[in-house]
């Protein structure tokens, strides 16, 4: 039997190809959509992808089973309870796959969400005890998933699911079962933040480390995993309906086209959306008139995903091909296929063109600090999450997560004085451009965010 893990940083999660070299013959396990990942890992190793497995219906992401079956001939495997309307084989409890020598036993592991199953691992060459679980989201490194992405009423049934999952269904595994999660730290679908990183670990390592297995009861359980929510992806609410349907058939990578600044600037006059995924300092100093600033990383397609508009096309502004197709594949594994292109050329063609270009303040820690013992200073928005604002942050800012600035910066004064902070830079860059869109006018980012306030020696305040 063999195991190779495929992560997938932008979601915070891993899938995973199973199988068989003996037999030439693998399942992929959770697949995301740009599923050129798993066709060439396979072709490396000289396998025929048998089968497409999903554990649960997800909410984080667009499955690639769908894509991946019209490209390899895979049969899609997903839990009966979960309602698949395209072509697939059911699954339930106690059912079983063979992958050449190897077996995957489908067990039940409610509680991320009700029709949540794990596949079990038995090499049956070797011996007849499991050695491996794929366990979705129904066991993570450290942690669980979270309950309540179908909503907070239904939370504490799902709850009582999870509680009954890891003590009956996983806490007699042998200790040695090497554990698999989809879900990792990064992913928006962890009931508590800042997970570790690890991407795997073992059922003794859980045992003995993973809150959740330690809970004393039931209601220990439950409070555990009710705490310190972190908040919810705008895109997150559309993802299970478009998984349940099947999500359209791409047939490969999308190609970004190149626009002259001339079609784009047409393009955006109608109904187009530029992001903007150059570094935060390249924004401040010459951008697209509202354009999002969305510095290009591992999380630029969920913060797309957060604040585009859903079926607006998009124009990227990026001077790298390399960023620009881990872009495409940000967006397709969120839904977001309506990719207009890229303006050729970059800001330099722009501004050639002689088309409105727009600019932002930018100020170092040093100098806000100065504005704001003065008594001159902005209004400084943080806009991390609350957990991180509570671990750390500077006196006088006020927290809007940036996810939630849209709708706040409303009841704000256009025609005030404002600084944006994040953690080191980039998310302070987009919340200026959110502004930026929503009318304001005088607005700073400021420079390192409070990575680069705390190492100049400023003040922090920390609610205990």
């Amino acid at each position: 039997m063999f195991v190779s893990q495929i992560n997938v940083e932008s979601l915070g999660n891993s899938s995973y190809l199973v199988g068989s070299t003996e037999a030439g013959v693998c399942a992929v396990v959770d697949p995301v959509r740009d599923v050129d990942l798993y066709i060439e890992e396979a072709a490396s190793r000289g396998l025929r992808i048998a089968y497409s497995l999903e554990t649960h219906v997800h909410n984080d992401f667009i499955s690639g089973s769908r894509e991946l079956a019209a490209r390899t001939g895979a049969m899609v495997c997903a839990p009966a309870a979960g309602g698949l309307i395209f072509e697939h084989r059911s699954l339930r409890p106690g059912d079983s796959i063979d992958v050449g020598e190897v077996r995957l036993d489908v067990i039940a592991t409610p509680g991320h969400t009700p029709e949540h199953v794990s596949y079990l691992a038995t090499d049956t060459g070797d011996s007849s005890v499991p050695k491996a679980l794929f366990s979705g989201g129904a066991l993570l490194v450290g942690g669980v998933a979270r309950s309540d992405l179908l909503g907070k009423d239904v939370a504490p049934f799902l709850g009582r699911w999870f509680h009954r999952t890891i003590t009956q269904e996983l806490r007699p595994l042998s200790d040695d079962v090497v554990v698999y999660p989809t879900h990792g730290g990064g992913s928006f679908c962890l009931a508590r933040p800042g997970a570790s990183a690890a991407n795997a670990s073992t059922i003794g390592l859980e045992r003995e480390s993973n809150p959740f297995f330690r809970a004393a009861s039931e209601a220990d359980f439950l409070d555990l995993a009710a705490s310190d929510l972190p908040p919810v992806p705008a895109y997150y609410k559309r993802m299970a309906g478009i998984n349940v349907r099947g999500p359209r058939i791409l047939g490969g990578l999308p190609a970004l086209y190149p626009l002259s600044p001339r079609e784009v600037w047409v393009r955006l006059q109608r109904d187009s959306i530029a992001v903007d995924a150059r570094s935060s300092d390249e924004y401040a100093a010459a951008h697209i008139p509202r354009a999002y600033s969305i510095p290009f990383g591992g999380s630029a397609g969920t913060w797309v995903g957060w604040l585009v508009e859903e079926g607006r096309p998009i124009v990227l502004v990026s001077d790298e091909p390399g960023d620009r197709e881990e872009m495409v594949r940000q967006l397709i594994r969120i839904g977001y296929d309506a990719l207009d292109g890229y303006v050729e050329g970059g800001m330099d063609a722009w501004a050639e063109t002689r088309l409105p270009v727009s600019r932002i303040g930018a100020v170092s820690p040093r100098d806000l600090y100065a504005q704001m013992e003065g008594g001159d200073g902005p209004v400084v928005i943080d806009v991390r999450f609350g957990y991180e604002w509570r671990s750390g942050h500077i006196p006088g800012t006020v927290n809007v997560e940036l996810g939630d600035l849209p709708q706040a910066s409303r009841s704000m004064a256009v025609g005030g004085r404002y600084a944006t902070v994040c953690a080191a830079g980039p998310r302070s860059s987009t919340a200026a451009s959110i502004l930026e869109r929503e009318g304001f006018k005088d607005i700073s980012a400021m420079e390192g965010g409070t990575d680069s306030w705390e190492e100049a020696g400023l003040p922090i305040e920390r609610d205990v």
